[in-house]
């Protein structure tokens, strides 16, 4: 019998937290799904971890190729209507599935759906405040282009959606999520669950904290202008916002890891996108950081 959800959970030397990701499926509201997590590669003792699961879960091993191809692997095998992801050192909130699952079948037109996010150190700062009701709201393609930043873990997507789209492009080693969305988008609505569902760890060295996502996100939206046929001057003037942002903050970053001379160079082209008073401010700083560093030198 097909499950309603099939959940992907890629896992790459996940022993230490993968199981209280799983318990957070196990203890979700809504039970028709089935679990696949795909092993890439994993050299501690993640396997032995989903072992003890038993047929609660699939365990599909493969050579160690990145989450892309994990999720991949974890699609390729999903026979749910719907496929939802968890990252292995996330959690989700019990509601979670029943909530998204309701949204689906309630508005046909959704290819997708994503939810709000809590994130650990927010909630250490009293920064989180949990909301009763879910609103719903439908966003447009031009919506998710200026904000694809959907967290993967609060990403469910229809099955059919993502066979005429295609996967994750396993090319790009970061921002494969945003590329993704984009691609969903434009085949039709994806919708937002107005709620916390999943909390979320930012682990040091996950993916997303590499510097070089910035030009993988750059080669995502340069890939999406291409394929808009309609509407040109509207979407190049769209990304010039996007850009814009992305190279400010990575500028922003860039200064924080005390490389002011890097900085300055990606501060400029986003002041080239649109011009910002904070920007010019952060060149001028990141200037100041360069001589003194040159002084020093």
């Amino acid at each position: 019998m097909t499950a309603a959800v099939s959940i992907i959970i890629p896992a790459y030397n996940s022993a230490a937290f993968i199981g209280k990701a799983i318990d957070s499926i196990l203890g979700q509201s809504f039970s028709d799904y089935q679990i696949i997590v795909v092993d890439d590669g994993s050299k501690d003792n993640t396997v032995e971890v989903l072992q003890a699961y038993g047929e609660t879960i699939t365990i599909i091993s493969q050579a160690n190729g990145g989450a892309s191809k994990a999720r991949n692997t974890g699609i390729q095998a999903a026979t749910g209507e719907f496929v939802a992801f968890l990252d292995s050192d996330d959690l989700w909130r019990s509601q979670k599935l029943e909530l998204q699952v309701k949204a689906m079948r309630e508005n046909n037109d959704w290819v997708a759906c994503y939810s709000e996010t809590s994130y650990k150190a927010d909630e250490e700062q009293g920064l989180t405040k949990d909301k009763q009701n879910a609103a719903l709201v439908a966003k447009t393609l031009e919506q998710v282009f200026l904000h694809p930043y959907l967290v993967t873990s609060s990403f469910m997507v229809k099955r059919e959606t993502l066979s005429q789209v295609g996967l994750f492009d396993e090319r790009l080693e970061t921002a494969e999520d945003i590329d993704l969305y984009l691609r969903v988008a434009e085949h039709g609505i994806i919708g937002q669950v107005q709620k916390s569902l999943v909390w979320k760890a930012d682990i040091e060295g996950s993916l997303g904290s590499l510097l070089s996502s910035y030009q993988d996100n750059l080669t995502v939206v340069d890939s999406f202008l291409v394929r808009q046929t309609n509407r040109q001057e509207l979407w190049r003037d769209l990304a010039k916002q996007v850009k814009a942002k992305i190279y400010l903050d990575w500028g922003k970053d860039l200064l924080w890891n005390q490389q002011a001379f890097s900085a300055m160079k990606v501060l400029f082209s986003s002041l080239k996108q649109r011009f910002r008073v904070f920007t010019l401010w952060l060149i001028a700083k990141a200037m100041v950081k360069a001589l003194i560093k040159s002084k020093r030198g």
